[in-house]
């Protein structure tokens, strides 16, 4: 029943609730209710509660220095930054690829990509997995994803454990709304139409204990509209209209669970797939480097009450992490043979004014040929360690190209230290070398190899909706 209402466009038009929350999308700027107050002890304290829900909060696209809590000068963000400052907030997280469907794989099986073996667009993750949902399902919560990248749809396995699992029908947008994206085909309908979804979801079934998950993709297609159009019309400032446009989306959600009492009893987390690239190393966009503007990302966690101050973890963590940490936080058993570990440790020390040795090395990986399948695969693969990073291509002809960046000295990796002096191979320091060696020698994951599925010319056409050229 649920299904058929939130896909029924009249179910958006006949309750005259949900009208409060297409006014705050529109028109209001959308601040973060106030929650009880809490301390460090209670993050544990929460395993044992019995009435704690999840909202997983995905922002497809999102880099993280284009958020004002992570540094951008720009207000883009008021609605997370309120989060940040009143909950935990990861300063550096590392996404596990540049493109979607990889980096979906790996996080919600807290898995490492060259182990899950989800490459190219027919891939999909197997039922032999173990996904989080599950194990919340499981647990007796009621599960509901709601998505608008094809890239997570149903037949590529991310609905496994999920009692619903739909995109929401698409409505006109606001008055205004405007997209810039590189598709042939724009992707219909407008982040409100997941906002509106998710309302109506907690007004039937806020009730009982649930996970839900929300997967946004407005900024990915830079869309936006007459109210966040305020930062200007380059690339990056339509860009940033758009993430000022889902920040407030996200604060309309925030403000059903406030109206329903909710907020006090819900975990949530904001995270992202991956970046975008603005021509730093000469490209726009994503999915085909793993530079630091398309692999770092947000990471935020918000609790039942509030933390002042709040909790910033200084250590590189990855998106591999979240449901270790997610799952760890509720007590629930963890991802079989998961990569990721549970941040729990590290949100404590830092909470005591504490920094613990985290050392382990946070890998991504990019097949650049996922679009073509009849095409050898070309593989770049990444290791963020301490302040470096290294990549390698492993393609046949380019064992060569190799580069490593010292982020204490150049953050935004200008420089390649990997550089041949007097026409020498190029190398990496072996701490490195030998960190992506041992990435290429893990064993693949337990549940086997992925399943590849067949796609249609429509489902072909949906996905090239994105932006993506697909064969």
């Amino acid at each position: 029943m649920l299904k058929r209402l939130l896909d029924s466009p009249w179910t958006y038009f006949s309750l005259a609730g949900l009208l409060l929350v297409v006014l705050l999308v529109s028109y209001v700027e959308v601040r973060t209710p106030t929650r009880p107050h809490g301390s460090v002890s209670d993050i544990r304290a929460l395993a044992q509660r019995k009435d704690t829900n999840v909202v997983f909060v995905v922002i497809d696209t999102l880099r993280a220095d284009h958020l004002h809590c992570y540094g951008d000068p720009r207000e883009t963000s008021p609605v997370m930054d309120d989060l940040a400052s009143t909950g935990i907030r990861f300063a550096r997280t590392v996404s596990q690829s540049s493109w979607t469907k990889a980096s979906m794989a790996s996080m919600w099986t807290g898995t490492w990509p060259g182990r899950t073996g989800i490459a190219r667009w027919m891939h999909s993750i197997p039922p032999e997995a173990t996904m989080p949902a599950e194990l919340f399902q499981q647990a007796g919560f009621y599960t509901v994803g709601i998505w608008r990248n094809g890239w997570v749809a149903p037949n590529f396995g991310f609905q496994q454990g999920f009692n619903t699992y739909i995109r929401p029908k698409p409505l006109p947008g606001p008055n205004g709304f405007q997209k810039r994206t590189a598709s042939a085909g724009a992707l219909v309908g407008t982040d409100e139409d997941l906002t509106r979804a998710a309302a109506e979801f907690l007004a039937a079934y806020g009730h009982k204990r649930f996970f839900l998950y929300l997967h946004y993709m407005d900024v990915h297609q830079y869309a936006y509209d007459e109210v966040s159009g305020k930062f200007g019309t380059s690339y990056a400032d339509v860009y940033d209209n758009a993430i000022h446009w889902v920040d407030r989306n996200v604060g309309a959600v925030l403000h059903e669970l406030q109206d329903r009492d909710l907020q006090r009893k819900t975990v949530i987390i904001v995270s992202a797939d991956h970046g975008e690239g603005f021509r730093e190393h000469g490209l726009e966009g994503h999915a085909r480097t793993l530079y630091r503007e398309v692999a770092e990302v947000p990471l935020i966690l918000s609790l039942p009450f509030e933390l002042s101050p709040g909790i910033v973890v200084p250590q590189t963590v990855a998106n591999v992490d979240i449901w270790p940490t997610i799952l760890d936080l509720f007590g629930l058993p963890a991802l079989a043979d998961a990569d990721g570990r549970s941040l729990l440790p590290l949100i404590e020390a830092a909470a005591r004014g504490e920094r613990v040795a985290f050392d382990r090395p946070a890998f991504a990986e990019i097949d650049r040929s996922w679009a073509r399948p009849n095409v050898d695969p070309d593989r770049l693969i990444a290791v963020t360690q301490g302040p470096y990073r290294a990549t390698r291509q492993l393609a046949p002809g380019k064992e060569q190209d190799v580069e490593y960046y010292d982020h204490t000295q150049d953050p935004w990796e200008a420089k390649n230290l990997a550089l041949p002096k007097n026409g020498g191979t190029r190398t990496l320091p072996l701490e490195l070398a030998q960190s992506l060696d041992g990435y290429l020698n893990l064993p693949p994951a337990s549940w086997g190899k992925p399943r590849e599925v067949h796609l249609d010319e429509m489902e072909l056409n949906q996905l090239r909706a994105l932006g993506y050229e697909i064969k």
